[in-house]
């Protein structure tokens, strides 16, 4: 028979899930990739291109406010023979350099720079210039709207009984360390001469993979801690941040027989050090997700961790423990 703590758990965390329908996302999104990304001449003469569903609706983790997210996946000919760099200033981010490449004359005058290194930014334009034609279309009654985000391109949806979001990310798939992978354009602070052309290596399959071994305990222990993290004023700690921490915690240990309690404090417990050591590596990377913290917000953000954490050990034991009182952690009313 679970503790008081862990009942409440629970039905807290089946309360966080959204149970809106798909179908309306997969008809606005296989109208743009069909209709749009796929119908562009000049990318599927340079690129083969794939995508996949991937982030928190992809991982069965969403709330009511989450966006879907759609990798484009843009393979090069050749892209096993892309010689990918490893930035030594940079942890965890890389260039990608296709100097011995075979490669078409528009990647060569639109996508590259002098020293044959992939351009951040020429990739982004390039799926802007082909993206934006989506906006002010009309798919089954929904409105879109084109907006450039910092490392995505976001396709709104809205009609007169729902709004949701598309984020479409390029990935361009490499082949690194003896896996097939992908890097997405993303910035990253460091030298000038370099600036330009850093990517950051993914392997959304492989999180998805692991993520899904965690079984239900693992999503609704995410659930909560994100909820957790949004009743005392955590914002910056976003899914990525909690999934990747989740995902270190399922490869060395097995949570067949274990219960959510545990599995919860296990996570706020890794979750409170990492913040105290101001370090938490991206899945299968020595990129740490925790770069755009200063200093300041790392001091804060772990006492309010290390606090929540002192407080909520104590619960397990405390059969008596009203529901006012627990669920106060994790919803701000």
């Amino acid at each position: 028979m679970g503790s008081t703590f862990e009942k409440y758990l629970e039905y807290m965390a089946n309360k966080l899930y959204d149970t809106s329908n798909d179908d309306d996302f997969k008809s606005v999104r296989d109208y743009i990739l069909r209709r749009i990304v796929m119908a562009n001449d000049l990318l599927t003469s340079t690129f083969e291109v794939e995508y996949f569903d991937f982030g928190s609706r992809a991982l069965q983790i969403p709330n009511s406010d989450s966006d879907y997210d759609v990798m484009v996946v843009l393979k090069f000919p050749y892209f096993k023979d892309i010689f990918v760099r490893t930035d030594h200033h940079r942890p965890g981010m890389y260039h990608l350099d296709l100097k011995d490449v075979p490669y078409n004359s528009f990647t060569a005058d639109n996508l590259l720079d002098n020293r044959c290194y992939l351009s951040r930014d020429k990739v982004q334009t390039l799926m802007q210039c082909i993206l934006m034609n989506a906006h002010d279309r009309t798919v089954r009654s929904y409105r879109l709207r084109y907006r450039r985000g910092q490392n995505c391109h976001t396709i709104i949806a809205e009609s007169s009984k729902r709004t949701f979001s598309i984020d479409f990310v390029p990935g361009i798939k490499i082949h690194f360390d003896g896996f097939d992978c992908h890097a997405v354009p993303k910035e990253a602070p460091g030298p000038k001469r370099s600036n330009g052309c850093t990517f950051m290596r993914i392997h959304p399959a492989n999180e998805k993979f692991y993520f899904k071994k965690g079984g239900k305990k693992i999503r609704d222990a995410v659930m909560l801690l994100k909820a957790m993290c949004e009743a005392k004023n955590l914002p910056k700690i976003r899914k990525y941040h909690l999934v990747s921490l989740a995902n270190a915690l399922i490869e060395e240990d097995n949570f067949k027989d274990s219960s959510l309690e545990y599995v919860f404090l296990d996570l706020l417990c890794d979750l409170a050090d990492a913040f105290d050591n101001g370090h938490l590596s991206y899945f299968l990377s020595d990129l740490n997700l925790l770069t755009n913290f200063n200093p300041n917000q790392l001091l804060a953000y772990s006492d309010a961790l290390d606090s929540a954490y002192s407080t909520l050990k104590t619960y397990p034991g405390q059969d008596n423990l009203s529901f006012a009182r627990c669920s106060w952690h994790f919803f701000d009313d």
